[in-house]
């Protein structure tokens, strides 16, 4: 049965300058309902007609949401609770109302699942259809997992998680290459750097070649990504987080996303929400006063000139997620190597001295010595354990790079790796991440911060003359180095006497010289290495700051290494901090015997490791006290 929309009230859109051609399904939720805990509760489905009747979908579903319709228009899959105590669930159901039926498993949280185009293998009998959708685990205590993008059978079956950072990655677009746009969270991987972020990403349909797809230009936070008939990747952007992810339009194109950023939308009057194509270069899409007056309404925008026109509003109701009801070209099916049965996938890299120009006239040749692969430590750290900002980390392994700047590595599998270049002392040259290869995936990059747009030349490099490294330390056994446990003993021994730094008059006090100090005294020293060389009240979500001595996350910039090392090892592509301003000064002699303390190499690269590790005061609860990983020869 047909329901009439309400008309819109005074205040309310107009009726629309735009005519449908086609059907649409949108997401319609109470307008007193927005406000709880899930902005989706209570939810339904409905399909609107282009006269403007809509019929509901989603019937027997306590609350309903996110749908994406297939590529013949038959069918909507959808996430839905059949009552309030439920899971949300993937379902799919036809577009008549009829074959309902369950796809995601039910240990899952499951959401906006999109139907993608055909996976197969070059042994498999035939292709099969899959569907990429946004999955957690359940949990019952603690906090909760992060959200990661799934594939699962569309007949239902072998279910892959596909994405392995260490942040949550949602809003799934497949574009019409094949390839799953989506929206992931960064957190910096040095301090100074820009705090979390929230930037598009693009990976294939089982999780392989991950990049950052639309670059850093544009606001902080950018998510909902889709792809327009003419090429147009249209999304949603805000310069801070908001509860329901919206914010401003804006775009890239798909021939070169990395430069051709620009905003659509600068209206501070309203805010933008899940757009989706429509035809050409417009999308649906969901607007709302930004003042929070009236509700969420279904417009059709115009990319090209930037109209903005009304198809559905009812005051009782807000409508969004609105999807087009009709066949569209399927996208190019994949082909893939990755499997279910192994657990190892391949590294390599083309040349460490391919960057951007800062660093590439910052690198001799021949000074990268040793490629380290770090994994993050996803389970929440002991109070106290890492106050730099920095995602906790362990190490995985380190492996020599050639002469040319190659390596070639064997890792595990999804495992989310970051990569850290270093020098003949250990020191890390270069940070990137996070990473990670599928089972069975060889995985290559062409350099370190290169021109994303760069076609490397045809290159038989070194690395790949030989056999890989294997870098398979088996997780109880890889190690991070801590405050407490592996820098405490190195201090003892060469700084904090009485004669050095456990002096009250020293400007680096560090009260270490008993034999058992204190929990109080050991919490002093930390401090007064890594606490911010300025007392500026920092906001919760800002980016890991320099410390006083230690640059928590980057050995290179930190004082206490200038000291160590007797030389400034900053690099010209490292920002001014703090500690830049006291230049390097060499380690001062003891005034009684004249001699300068040493550190052992051994004890130096513990330092160096400790950290560019990020310097964690503790363990985190899931890292082993594992003994030192020697490097791999």
């Amino acid at each position: 049965m047909l329901v009439a929309l309400h008309a819109p009230s005074p205040g309310h859109a107009a009726p629309a300058r735009v005519a449908l051609d086609t059907p649409i399904v949108v997401t319609q939720v109470p307008a007193d309902s927005i406000a709880r805990g899930d902005l989706y509760e209570g939810a339904r489905l409905i399909v609107v007609t282009p006269d403007g009747r809509a019929r509901p979908l989603s019937e027997g579903f306590a609350s309903a949401c996110d749908p994406d319709v297939s590529f013949d228009g038959q069918r909507v899959l959808f996430a839905g609770r059949r009552s309030t105590d439920d899971r949300w669930r993937i379902w799919e159901i036809g577009i008549d109302g009829q074959g309902l039926r369950a796809i995601s498993p039910d240990n899952l949280d499951a959401r906006s699942a999109i139907h993608v185009s055909t996976l197969f293998t070059l042994d498999s009998p035939k292709p099969w259809f899959t569907t990429v959708f946004v999955g957690r685990e359940a949990t019952t205590d603690g906090p909760a997992t992060p959200w990661n993008l799934y594939n699962i059978r569309l007949e239902g079956g072998e279910v892959r998680r596909l994405t392995f950072n260490h942040g949550s990655n949602v809003d799934p677009f497949q574009t019409n290459d094949g390839r799953v746009l989506y929206a992931a969270e960064r957190s910096p991987q040095e301090p100074g750097e820009a705090a979390l972020r929230m930037s598009l990403f693009a990976i294939h349909m089982e999780g392989a070649d991950n990049e950052l797809y639309g670059g850093a230009r544009g606001a902080r936070f950018q998510r909902m990504p889709c792809a327009t008939e003419r090429g147009l990747v249209v999304f949603v952007e805000s310069t801070a987080p908001t509860v329901d992810g919206s914010g401003q339009l804006a775009c890239v194109e798909q021939r070169r996303p990395h430069v051709t950023y620009r905003p659509l939308t600068t209206d501070p009057a309203h805010r933008f929400l899940h757009p989706a194509p429509l035809r050409d270069n417009q999308v649906l899409v969901a607007r709302r006063p930004a003042a929070d007056a009236g509700t969420w309404g279904v417009f059709a925008f115009d990319a090209d000139s930037g109209r903005c026109d009304p198809l559905v509003d009812d005051p009782q109701y807000h409508e969004m997620q609105a999807v087009v009801v009709a066949p569209r070209r399927q996208p190019d099916g994949h082909s893939t190597v990755v499997t279910v049965a192994d657990t190892t996938g391949a590294f390599y890299g083309l040349n460490c001295y391919t960057a951007d120009p800062a660093r590439a006239a910052g690198t001799k040749p021949g000074e990268v010595k040793r490629i380290r692969f770090l994994e993050s430590v996803t389970t929440p750290p002991q109070s106290g354990a890492n106050l730099s900002g920095l995602v906790p980390r362990r190490i995985i392994g380190e492996a020599p790079v050639e002469s040319d700047g190659s390596f070639n590595v064997v890792v595990p599998a999804d495992t989310p790796l970051l990569l850290q270049t270093l020098d003949e002392r250990g020191l890390a040259l270069g940070t990137c991440g996070w990473v990670w290869v599928k089972p069975k995936e060889s995985r290559g990059c062409i350099g370190c911060h290169e021109d994303p747009e760069l076609v490397p030349e045809n290159n038989y490099v070194q690395a790949l003359r030989r056999l890989p490294n294997h870098l398979l330390t088996p997780p109880e056994e890889r190690r991070t180095v801590t405050f407490l446990r592996d820098i405490v003993p190195i201090l003892q021994k060469s700084c904090a006497t009485a004669q050095c730094h456990s002096s009250t008059m020293s400007p680096l006090h560090l009260p270490l010289a008993a034999a058992a100090p204190s929990a109080t005294d050991l919490r002093k020293a930390y401090d007064a290495l890594t606490v911010p060389a300025t007392n500026i009240v920092r906001p919760p979500d800002a980016a890991p700051a320099p410390g006083k001595y230690v640059d928590a996350g980057r050995a290179r910039t930190s004082r206490l290494v200038w000291t160590l090392l007797g030389e400034n090892t900053a690099r010209p592509w490292d920002p001014a901090t703090a500690s830049a301003a006291h230049g390097a000064r060499p380690h001062r002699a003891d005034p009684q015997t004249g001699e300068v303390p040493q550190l052992s190499a051994e004890e130096l690269r513990t330092v160096l490791l400790w950290i560019d590790l990020g310097a964690p005061f503790d363990l985190p609860s899931s890292a082993p006290a594992a003994p030192a990983i020697r490097p791999t020869p």
